[in-house]
């Protein structure tokens, strides 16, 4: 009896310990910010309030949860151009570099954070001429479902480029399982690409297949676009995720192509949680 006693007062020793460990750790961090600590190896440490990634590019690209980067010129630190610091990161895609599909992006994880914010910065070289087929220079792309019979679609919201001007792009459905093509679409036309300087943007987004989402658009400080309570995505498990650089998707089709050549930098991206705001990820803060 007396061994047991003493058994079990140690057992609840360790236990409490264990408990103020974890209710300590929980005040730290939000479930949802635990959940990309846990799948994401590309994050801030101290992991603070509101900011879940920020990259300036100023040593190296670092490493993103994926990375579709087919060439050495693909994706690279560059001092040519930078919004901030010493560098920034200059993505290249080529007509030939067709291994990962016509893209050099690089990608955060599949999360379930259903609101954040996202400053980044965007700079056009002069080579960067008008072109027909469009391409996406930011885009949240949704995981599948794949249990559900679920295979890949179009980002569901994405920042493109088509005929020199920036569109912004909406796909949402709520069923359960989206084909591909089987949603509401909307483009919308953000005004002209401004060549050889740095445009900032900022995106607050509260994910939603319903009329409970959110998206409001910045550009240079400016209020750019608003869609409030309306849907803005898929209805699937986890919440579209954060990629950047080129991704030229008709060059996959045969035929004539009017550029075999794209080139874009990019700097300050900061990626926030629901508690951030527009001065948290602002360019250049």
């Amino acid at each position: 009896m007396v061994n047991e006693i003493v058994v079990g007062s140690r057992f609840k020793l360790i236990l409490l310990f264990v408990c103020l460990n974890v209710l300590s750790a929980c005040k730290m961090m939000h479930l949802e910010d635990k959940e990309i600590v846990d799948k994401d190896p590309d994050i801030i440490y101290p992991l603070d309030s509101f900011v879940i990634a920020y990259h300036n590019f100023d040593s190296k690209i670092a490493k993103w949860y994926e990375s579709s980067l087919c060439c050495s010129w693909s994706g690279q630190s560059s001092d040519s151009v930078k919004r901030a610091g010493a560098k920034s990161v200059r993505f290249e895609l080529r007509k030939n570099d067709s291994s990962l599909g016509f893209r050099s992006q690089l990608a955060r994880a599949p999360n379930k954070n259903r609101e954040g914010w996202f400053g980044f910065s965007l700079y056009f070289p002069k080579a960067f001429v008008k072109d027909s087929l469009e391409e996406s220079i930011v885009e949240w792309q949704a995981l599948p479902d794949f249990s559900s019979g679920e295979n890949w679609r179009s980002a569901p919201l994405f920042l493109g480029v088509l005929e020199d001007h920036f569109v912004l792009e909406i796909r949402t459905d709520s069923n359960k399982v989206t084909p591909q093509y089987k949603y509401d679409f909307k483009r919308i036309d953000l005004g002209p690409v401004t060549k050889e300087r740095w445009i900032d943007w900022v995106f607050h987004i509260r994910w939603a297949h319903d009329n409970t989402g959110i998206i409001e658009v910045w550009k240079n400080k400016e209020p750019v676009f608003s869609l409030m309570g309306q849907p803005n995505t898929y209805n699937d498990s986890t919440f579209p995720y954060f990629k950047v650089g080129i991704s030229k998707w008709d060059w996959e089709r045969p035929g004539n192509v009017r550029v075999n050549n794209r080139v874009i930098f990019v700097d300050e991206i900061t990626i926030g949680n629901d508690k951030a705001s527009y001065g948290k990820v602002e360019p250049g803060r």
